[in-house]
């Protein structure tokens, strides 16, 4: 247990918090973020090595207790490291990330009424909305990209009865992440583009009197609760929403 327990104290007092709360939240420059993501992700993948079986029982048991969800080492850093290329360095970058999960009352949208299904004599679906990513990036080309992850994730709880008469239940849960960018961009550099660009399943594009605005959005299935989206999906919808500008024509002197 004392390499992973190692690693865990080696970490800052903020660091160790992100680990224990799942929760980080604020404005940084990039590199900052970084600095301080960077070693929760290394923490992460170590322990992460261990609870797969890569240490004794007290190490692994630890390392479950201390684990961080795949979304901050898989997405929200190596996403971090390429904003920090267009990032405008005057100004910092935003983010939000809480990866506390999905199961908790002020993420639950709804609740089905019961009903039955094959087998099972009630069945209810509770429905819940875990955005456990937000974003606010300021480019350099005086653009402003927002952007956010969101699970709607759907949980089933079946009860049925046995033909020797005991209860059984069962807990199901589907999840499908939706990815979204709003991109905002000043008229003087930027205007709405001839062509409409790439196909994507959500979008809006407003020409308003000083800036452009363009949202797009997509939704992916995920094979099971702990699936994180490809980064590329989010920057491909960052640059479907450049394919729909163009830049301004400076008009002649």
């Amino acid at each position: 247990m004392s390499d992973v327990k190692s690693a865990f104290k080696a970490l800052t007092a903020e660091q160790q918090a992100i680990v224990r709360e799942r929760r980080v939240a604020g404005e940084r420059s990039p590199d900052d973020w970084l600095a301080l993501l960077g070693p929760v992700a290394e923490y992460d993948r170590q322990a992460d090595a261990v609870r797969e079986g890569g240490g004794g029982f007290w190490a692994r048991r630890y390392a479950r207790k201390h684990d961080v969800p795949n979304g901050l080492r898989w997405f929200a850093v190596p996403l971090t490291l390429i904003l920090r290329e267009d990032q405008d360095p005057e100004k910092p970058l935003a983010l939000k990330i809480d990866l506390s999960g999905p199961m908790q009352p002020q993420k639950l949208v709804t609740t089905s009424d019961p009903y039955k299904k094959g087998a099972y004599h009630k069945v209810v679906d509770s429905f819940y909305d875990d955005v456990w990513l937000e974003g606010h990036a300021h480019f350099a080309d005086g653009a402003d990209v927002h952007f956010t992850v969101t699970d709607h994730v759907r949980t089933s709880n079946k009860t049925k009865r046995s033909a020797s008469g005991k209860t059984k239940r069962k807990t199901k849960s589907k999840k499908k992440s939706e990815l979204s960018v709003t991109l905002s961009v000043p008229k003087r550099n930027y205007t709405v583009a001839a062509a409409t660009g790439r196909d994507v399943p959500k979008e809006t594009v407003k020409d308003g009197e000083s800036r452009t605005v363009v949202k797009l959005a997509g939704t992916m299935v995920q094979p099971n609760a702990d699936a994180v989206p490809p980064i590329r999906m989010l920057l491909e919808l960052i640059s479907g929403a450049y394919e729909r500008i163009e830049p301004a024509r400076r008009k002649k002197l």
